[in-house]
């Protein structure tokens, strides 16, 4: 049966007199994004679309109108981007990221924010942006605002380190005391057996740990050459995943660390971690945002990118409905400032980025087409296979290590991969059933 949420655009474009066949089979078929062979990358171009849950659907279907012909393999450009662009409308994220802090106790050489290599350069042309910490009081009226959108989760404080916001423990606590889920990302330095006991305290939800080596002398060229840092920082998501504090690792693959990633997926495996992540390296060069690494690029296709829709509420009061608009964010912010969330609510400021998205706006889609998170986001066909009680999934240019929940480890290696290959878990995890 076709899927209810697309029953509208298809009338619209038969009352536009379109001509179309799109069925179960081509709707997330493209000649672009790969050879027609199914070993290709891409899976002989097909693909997901980011808000693919929206069209969950059983059993064959068809819609077509003045089309007589055989249903054809692939869909055009075209009607992919507006099926995808209908789906946006509908889409309602559960997280949005919440900057409280523009500081960071670090100068990672990679990192656009804060880093060695860019100079400064970031904070020089966003100046609203400057290091900075957000009063209490105005960070607690955004939390109000994500309650009042009806999301479920706030994640703490992107380009920055959360831990070094002076307000840290009471914006936690009157995020739980909303009852929303919290989440940080981090580097670890400062997270140590105090910060646990604390953050044990508060119910905090997750932490996601940024560690790009757990050897020393290689740290000392990613991340931080203090020893102290060092030994803090390998050593916080152990001492997370012991409170039961739901934990991360994210690797990010640059050129000090190459051949490292195995070793630290395994010293984390070993500690029971419940996830463990691979991307690699981005560098924004004025407009645009792309991999140093050699990747094969896809087509671009509007609407396609997974990146979109990661809300971030930036210290300045405009929201970016795109961490990427966050990493260029000269480029937009005039846009941004016309409707800004100091003045409105977040789903009245998505309505109007969604218009912008939409109308294919000049400046929305000249950092869309120049951005290498689409091909890092993009869901195409993905490999997963289990093994030592981890599901892996593994993409063109990604990788995801996922702790397999203790009620279903006795399950053979087999199931398992075709139950997170048909996204059976994800769905016992919605419905509670673990």
């Amino acid at each position: 049966m076709t899927p209810s949420i697309l029953q509208p655009l298809f009338q619209q474009w038969r009352e536009e007199g379109l001509s179309f066949c799109v069925t179960s089979e081509n709707y997330n078929r493209s000649d672009l994004l790969g050879k027609s062979d199914s070993t290709s990358a891409g899976g002989g171009g097909i693909f997901s679309y980011p808000f693919a849950h929206l069209i969950e659907s059983s059993g064959y279907w068809q819609e077509s109108n003045h089309y007589n012909e055989e249903p054809p393999t692939f869909l055009t450009k075209d009607l992919i981007e507006r099926i995808a662009l209908h789906l946006m409308k509908h889409i309602k994220p559960k997280v949005i990221y919440l900057q409280v802090t523009t500081k960071c106790n670090y100068l990672c050489p990679m990192c656009p924010f804060h880093g060695s290599g860019y100079e400064g350069k970031y904070f020089k042309d966003n100046p609203s942006l400057k290091p900075q910490n957000m009063p209490l009081d105005e960070a607690k009226r955004y939390v109000d605002k994500i309650v009042d959108y009806g999301a479920s989760v706030v994640a703490m404080s992107p380009e920055a380190e959360f831990f070094v916001y002076p307000y840290w423990e009471e914006i936690s606590r009157y995020i739980k005391s909303k009852g929303l889920r919290i989440s940080a990302t981090t580097n670890g330095s400062l997270v140590n057996e105090e910060a646990i006991a604390k953050l044990k305290d508060i119910g905090f939800d997750e932490l996601i740990f940024s560690i790009d080596s757990v050897n020393q002398e290689t740290y000392a060229k990613v991340r931080s050459p203090k020893e102290k840092d060092y030994q803090t920082a390998i050593s916080a998501p152990i001492l997370a995943a012991k409170a039961g504090i739901r934990t991360q690792v994210h690797f990010v693959q640059q050129k000090p660390n190459l051949g490292e990633k195995e070793e630290v997926f395994s010293y984390y495996k070993n500690a029971n971690i419940h996830s463990i992540t691979f991307g690699i390296e981005l560098h924004t060069e004025a407009d645009r945002e792309q991999t140093l690494m050699p990747i094969e690029r896809k087509q671009y296709i509007h609407g396609l990118c997974g990146a979109y829709n990661n809300l971030v509420i930036l210290i300045d009061g405009n929201l970016v409905s795109c961490c990427g608009f966050a990493n260029r964010y000269k480029y937009i912010k005039s846009k941004l400032d016309a409707f800004s969330l100091r003045e409105h609510s977040i789903a009245e400021v998505l309505s109007y980025q969604h218009s912008l998205l939409a109308n294919k706006d000049k400046d929305v889609m000249g950092l869309c087409c120049n951005c290498d998170l689409y091909q890092i986001a993009f869901e195409a066909q993905k490999e997963i296979s289990v093994q030592k009680n981890y599901v892996i999934i593994k993409k063109a240019i990604s990788e995801y290590h996922l702790r397999i929940p203790k009620e279903l480890e006795s399950i053979p290696d087999n199931l398992l991969s075709w139950m997170y290959q048909n996204n059976i878990i994800t769905r016992m995890k919605q419905d509670k059933i673990l």
